[in-house]
């Protein structure tokens, strides 16, 4: 199943706001992009790099890391497992003294390893994360309240490197389009995938949108990261997951196949889909696809509601 975020209380979001904009203040407010060299001097948070085949350096980590709130064994082994098993690519160890983010070398493009700091430095940046990763409570041994941790933890850094305000009035005063979400990939200097998700969740959270880190319908070797399914990950506006309960992974990916060629890179295809609200009227949604050769992305924008007049089967499964 396609990874979907849980979501984040609106007191929560706030606290979130509040900490990165304090961040930003201490910085002096800079330009983007940020360099997040100089947050985590600020911080005092060290980074290093690991590979699974450094078996001393993974049992120097396996002594000190937490997990959910549970001690993982000290064994180098059993720490092969635990990053193999879950999948962890960064790692943030507290300690007194010493606070260190581990970033898998070997799994991790450089491209990708910004939001995956700026994951971790949230982890550390937030008074509750800290507190609850330096130990047990029944509240960490809960699976739910770590997706929820997570899902924190995502926002946050995805909110620090695109500036906490900043983005937001940048691109309202642009199109939703491929050429505006590569123009603040560019200026916040992150890639395009993270880009496409800001856009879809924090440009206008009061517009319904959402985004699909898919497979391609014409090559299947695009987004392996989705393994056994057709997407990977599937960003929602809050407008969206309010007003549009039945769009789901399927029903979006079904106007991807709509609407896309058989082009392997750049832009795929783009037209019109129909999708019905909670009360069961059908609206319009813009669908643009765009290849990068190793994900296909898509973001639905609405338009406004169908002057269709046929009877329409919602595509929801």
């Amino acid at each position: 199943m396609a990874v979907l975020e849980p979501m984040i209380g609106d007191y929560e979001r706030r606290d979130i706001h509040d900490h990165v904009a304090r961040l930003l203040r201490d910085l002096g407010n800079p330009e983007p992009p940020l360099r997040l060299e100089q947050v985590r001097e600020l911080q005092k948070l060290d980074l290093t790099y690991y590979s699974k085949a450094d078996l001393n350096l993974l049992d120097e980590i396996a002594h000190k890391a937490r997990m959910a709130g549970h001690v993982i064994s000290s064994s180098a082994k059993r720490m092969v497992d635990v990053v193999s098993e879950h999948g962890l690519r960064g790692m943030l160890m507290l300690q007194e003294g010493d606070k260190r983010i581990f970033i898998d070398d070997d799994a991790v493009p450089p491209l990708k390893r910004r939001f995956i700091i700026a994951h971790e430095i949230t982890h550390d940046l937030l008074p509750w994360h800290r507190s609850l990763l330096l130990g047990d409570n029944e509240s960490t041994l809960n699976p739910t309240f770590h997706q929820t941790m997570e899902a924190e933890a995502n926002y946050g850094g995805r909110h620090l490197i695109f500036m906490g305000e900043r983005f937001q009035p940048e691109a309202l005063d642009h199109t939703f389009a491929w050429k505006t979400i590569d123009q603040l990939r560019k200026r916040y200097g992150n890639t395009l995938t993270t880009t496409l998700w800001q856009m879809v969740c924090e440009r206008d959270p009061l517009c319904p949108a959402f985004g699909l880190v898919s497979r391609h319908p014409y090559h299947a070797e695009i987004c392996a990261k989705a393994g056994d399914e057709k997407v990977a990950y599937f960003p929602r506006s809050k407008a969206l997951i309010e007003r549009f309960p039945g769009v789901t992974t399927e029903s979006a990916y079904a106007a991807v196949c709509e609407h896309a060629t058989t082009r392997k890179r750049g832009p795929v295809g783009e037209g019109e889909s129909v999708f019905l609200d909670a009360n069961h009227d059908p609206h319009l949604f813009e669908i643009s696809c765009f290849s990068n050769t190793y994900d296909l992305l898509t973001y639905g924008i609405y338009k406004g509601p169908s002057k269709r007049i046929f009877a329409y089967k919602n595509r929801a499964a």
